[in-house]
């Protein structure tokens, strides 16, 4: 670990490429290093091994000669890995994230566009009632993604609760629209209990997250409630109206 750490500061610029390799730190590059990367490499302990084709640092380890190669025997471990694998306890590690789509939710041309409580019922019913993770017993949050014509990107499960309770933030609940550079978004859940008027805290929360919304600049179409076999629209209701 003290040879990533010195690496990652004196040689930035290919400390990501190296790999743990049992006791050994080796080095494959694309392209030959410049004269003053192989003096630093030189320093720090490393020697080009001809036969593998890279830079090796035993660590002050010594391993028997072996024709077999190392990498088949021991894990091979990214620099990176081994850096946040072993960071000292109660230390913060920043990271690269990716967000990526879990997968395709074919829709007829009749939903593809979200203009009405109705349409936004069917998309509920077809790609998110009948997912595995779905619990029609519990209540569960929902969100359509939509684009600047109001047709549907995709949507997110946001945050499943219990029987009559569930967890709001905003931060949760844009940061899908955000990431995917919605226009707007539908809010939706269901109620377990198969009535599907607003409860008081329904109502509250819809309003805090239109707020929310308006600050960025995503705005909050509707909050569809699912239950059976009906729904509501809390905008039909008139509960937009700030």
């Amino acid at each position: 670990m003290a040879l990533l750490d010195r690496m990652k500061v004196e040689l930035p610029e290919i400390w990501s490429q190296a790999q743990v390799v049992g006791s050994w730190v080796w080095l494959e590059l694309n392209v030959p290093p410049l004269d003053s990367i192989k003096a630093k490499l030189h320093e720090l302990g490393f020697h080009w091994n001809q036969a593998r084709n890279c830079w090796q640092n035993p660590c002050g380890k010594s391993r028997p000669r072996s024709d077999r190669d190392p990498r088949d025997m021991y894990a091979v471990i990214p620099a990176a890995a081994a850096s946040m694998n072993e960071a000292k306890p109660g230390t913060i590690t920043p990271k690269e994230f990716k967000v990526v789509s879990l997968r395709e939710c074919p829709v007829p041309e009749s939903m593809q566009t979200c203009e009405t409580p109705e349409n936004a019922a069917d998309y509920w019913r077809m790609h998110i009632a009948t997912n595995r993770y779905f619990n029609p017993e519990c209540e569960c949050l929902a969100a359509l993604l939509l684009n600047t014509r109001r047709r549907v990107k995709g949507h997110q499960v946001i945050s499943i609760g219990t029987l009559d309770t569930i967890l709001v933030h905003p931060r949760d609940v844009f940061r899908g629209a955000v990431v995917a550079a919605a226009a707007s978004i539908v809010l939706m859940h269901n109620h377990p209990s198969g009535e599907p008027q607003p409860s008081e805290g329904d109502i509250k929360v819809t309003r805090d997250l239109i707020r929310a919304g308006q600050l960025l600049k995503v705005e909050v179409v509707d909050h569809v409630i699912m239950g059976n076999p009906n729904h509501c629209s809390l905008r039909a209701l008139g509960y937009f109206s700030m």
